[in-house]
């Protein structure tokens, strides 16, 4: 067997190898760590942000790193070799001996140096090669460091988070091409299905870096069982729309991509009955709002509602039920859940908003600075300030708190369905947060200018702490709120249209094209 071969055997061994303590491969190691991949990285929207600026090349890292640890090798011998006196390459002679024929030539009228002063001068040069190497180690080392934005604390733990993702990815894509080398289809069955749990372990923690790998080198798996279950089934469990995403991507590719989608497990479940049955608790948690959490289960159902064949949408299992029959049960008590925070909710911020087109209603009619009292006048008795911004946005104020007041109302008396759950009843959550956040900013603002043309002549510089204050309850409203705001937006005016490029089309047969020609 040639070496190279015998060299890749052994490491695909040190991949499936388990230890007896553990009982656990390599591969699996690495898969039971998620937070070494960027898909279970928890990322805020800043973070992501400052992530995608970072450059890391592990190549140059690799290099350097292995370019000092030659450097370091190869003084060391010297060292090694010059203390022992076997130093006895003429042509390229060690640094000591350079570093000794220099002094030699300087101190040629000098008195022959005693064994003392060679010492001396061997351990005085023996601590500068080792300042010499932590000069080099360190050069090294700055070259991971291109930046200087890189030293900033949030920055440098962003960075080592990507290098270590890149390092991660880089083994894994080593560890399957390895097994890819030395094992066939049947033995690569065997390891993926009956030794080890690495893809359902990678499922289940969403590791997007291996299964695309997976499903780059191995496009057989995307037919293969694991412990009874296909991959499109499993990724349907785990609500895990970027696999299933790679998935879909992957089967528009196969000749017999229909029969991966019909396809039925030994319950005559299809993948929509999967789709229909309840997240887990874990998976629920990470939204937040249990109106957003029934609108993503309603999202996941539509999604493979979309992508499988039409007569698969009612077709019972072998206890004679349909999916939507499995989905209304599934889900009767997050349903009633989410009713009750919607309503929470939406008389919560009722409440608000009443109060606000109350105070601008009657600061309409009593307007700062009084009206205009000439009888002589054609303007006796409308206000002074009538052409100012200032009564502009009083009447922002009324009118945005009472078409949020109108909105929230609307929520409260809702039905209540599955589908107003889908559109209806956060596209009206969305407009009553937003009209909400219109009026508070703008009474605020109304207010603060009104306090300052009260108080302009004796304190001319209230305006910086009038500001000041002024933005503390629009800043907190936002600061608070926002996150809702905007992963409901992106949910509902998003989130539908994921799939819409993997509908399914049904077929044409020859015998209907032969008609059509006909």
């Amino acid at each position: 067997m040639p070496s190279n071969q015998r060299q890749f055997l052994g490491f695909s061994q040190v991949i499936t190898w388990k230890n007896d303590y553990l009982d656990i491969s390599g591969l699996e190691l690495i898969i039971q760590r998620p937070f070494v991949f960027l898909s279970g990285a928890k990322l805020t929207w800043w973070q992501r942000y400052i992530y995608s600026l970072i450059q890391v090349d592990i190549d140059s890292t690799y290099n350097a790193v292995h370019q000092a640890f030659e450097v370091k090798e190869s003084l060391l011998l010297s060292t090694l070799r010059y203390l022992r006196g076997e130093d006895t390459d003429e042509e390229n002679p060690s640094i000591f001996v350079r570093a000794e024929a220099i002094k030699e030539s300087k101190q040629k009228d000098s008195l022959k140096v005693s064994s003392t002063s060679d010492k001396g001068m061997i351990t005085s040069m023996f601590f500068s090669v080792n300042s010499f190497l932590a000069r080099i180690q360190d050069a090294f080392v700055s070259i991971d460091r291109m930046s200087y934005l890189t030293q900033v604390p949030h920055v440098k733990e962003l960075y080592n988070k990507k290098l270590m993702h890149k390092q991660a990815s880089a083994l894994v894509k080593q560890m399957l091409s390895q097994l890819k080398r030395t094992m066939d289809q049947d033995q690569l069955r065997a390891y993926f299905n009956n030794d080890t749990n690495v893809m359902q372990t990678a499922m289940k923690h969403g590791t997007v870096e291996f299964v695309a790998e997976c499903l780059k080198k191995f496009p057989f798996m995307l037919w293969s069982g694991f412990n009874g279950k296909k991959m499109i089934p499993m990724a349907i469990i785990e609500r895990n729309e970027i696999i299933l995403t790679l998935l879909c991507e992957a089967n528009m590719n196969t000749p017999m991509k229909n029969q991966l989608l019909s396809y039925r497990d030994e319950k005559g479940n299809t993948i929509l009955h999967h789709a229909a049955k309840l997240a887990s608790s874990f998976q629920l948690n990470l939204i937040s709002g249990l109106a957003l959490q029934m609108l993503r289960e309603i999202q996941e159902f539509k999604w493979v509602e979309i992508i499988i064949p039409e007569e698969d949408k009612f077709r019972r299992n072998r206890s004679g039920d349909t999916a939507q029959y499995i989905f209304t049960e599934e889900h009767k008590d997050l349903l009633e859940k989410a009713e009750k925070w919607m309503k929470d909710t939406s008389g919560s911020c009722m409440v608000v908003a009443a109060l606000i087109p109350t105070v601008a209603f009657a600061a309409v009619f009593t307007v700062p600075g009084g009206n205009i009292s000439d009888s002589n006048s054609s303007k006796n008795g409308t206000p002074v300030f009538l052409g100012k911004p200032l009564f502009t946005i009083f009447a922002l104020a009324l009118f945005s708190s009472i078409t949020s007041v109108l909105i929230f109302l609307a929520i409260y008396t809702s039905r209540y369905a599955e589908e107003d759950f889908l559109k209806s009843l956060p596209q009206k959550l969305i407009i009553g947060l937003a009209t909400l956040f219109i009026s508070m900013a703008t009474i605020v603002i109304a207010f603060g200018v009104t306090l300052f043309m009260v108080l302009r002549d004796r304190l001319p510089w209230s305006i910086i702490p009038i500001v000041l204050f002024s933005c503390v309850p629009v800043t907190l409203f936002a600061w608070l709120q926002l996150p809702l705001f905007v992963e409901m937006v992106q949910s509902t005016y998003w989130g539908g249209s994921l799939f819409q490029k993997y509908r399914y089309v049904k077929p044409i047969k020859k015998s209907d094209q032969k008609k059509k020609e006909n």
